[in-house]
């Protein structure tokens, strides 16, 4: 069995528009022409790639797998054509990365100077955005790989963790829980919240934390970022829940407090779905972002 781009191009094309009318007008190729490699297609397989019908054409099982695939095929190209265009102007490698506000923020920026430091002819595309929207775009192929945290397995992807942060409760100077070393999540439950937007991590733990007591959050306020959750606190909003990374040791007009819960333990992790079909330069910056031990 052997494919070649355009008959494929011109199955998607079928596949995308109903008929093969409707394909011949969208591709610019003569009706006759796209039936015909669609013949080949299905003789070269063995078995109908369509269902054929008075309104057009829909794909069969079969069909609709080999669509799937060559959509993986045309991203691939499409890829390989733009890296391939960047060496023509002199760039020698490009990754694109979507990472967690944390890694962000917290972790990439010295790791990335090291990075572009030692290979100065490579190109990265970062993209911050919520941990649910990094694991959709490392899915679909929209970036090579991304860092964030996982919530809950994901079947399709590789995930290796990368660096581990503690989860602790924040309250206004003064609140009656400020001289506490240590709290149950379930004692603040009765609070206000400051939460963070919805998909990120600490939005999804939190509101899994109060349902393992039957209980919702009472949201007062979403916010965006971790400064924004600390001046809501500060100035008497509510609580809040952040990552250690995330509160300055000097912040006026907050108290942190350790979140003694299981869950308060919040690994990040590097996520990718093949790493041998990953370019060079994305597989080389994971080597070098350092993934951690996860019982170290």
């Amino acid at each position: 069995m052997r494919f070649d781009l355009e008959s494929l191009r011109m199955f998607a094309a079928v596949a995308e528009q109903g008929s093969i009318a409707a394909a011949s007008q969208a591709t610019h190729i003569v009706a006759s022409a796209v039936s015909r490699r669609i013949s080949e297609l299905e003789r070269d397989i063995g078995m109908p790639l369509f269902e054929r019908h008075s309104r057009g054409a829909r794909p069969t099982p079969a069909g609709q797998t080999l669509y799937r695939h060559a959509r993986r095929i045309f991203e691939q190209c499409e890829q390989a054509e733009g890296e391939l265009d960047e060496y023509s102007q002199g760039v020698r490698g490009h990754v694109r990365l979507s990472v967690n506000f944390t890694a962000m923020v917290h972790y990439l920026p010295p790791a990335l100077h090291r990075f572009l430091s030692s290979n100065r002819a490579i190109k990265i595309d970062l993209i911050e955005k919520t941990s649910d929207v990094v694991l959709r775009m490392v899915e679909n192929g929209t970036v090579d790989f991304g860092i964030c945290a996982v919530t809950e397995p994901a079947a399709r992807l590789t995930c290796v963790p990368y660096r581990v942060d503690r989860l602790f409760v924040v309250v206004p100077a003064g609140h009656r829980y400020a001289s506490r070393a240590s709290l149950r999540f379930e004692e603040v439950l009765d609070e206000d919240f400051v939460g963070m937007q919805d998909g990120a991590s600490i939005y999804t733990l939190s509101q899994r934390g109060a349902a393992l007591h039957g209980r919702r959050l009472k949201l007062r306020i979403q916010v965006t970022c971790f400064e924004a959750v600390r001046n809501m606190v500060a100035v008497g909003m509510g609580v809040g829940l952040l990552p250690e990374i995330g509160i300055p040791a000097d912040m006026p007009g907050i108290v942190r407090i350790a979140l003694d819960e299981p869950w308060a333990q919040r690994w990040l992790h590097i996520v990718y779905r093949d790493l041998e079909a990953l370019p060079a330069a994305a597989r080389l910056l994971i080597e070098q972002l350092g993934p951690a031990n996860p019982e170290g």
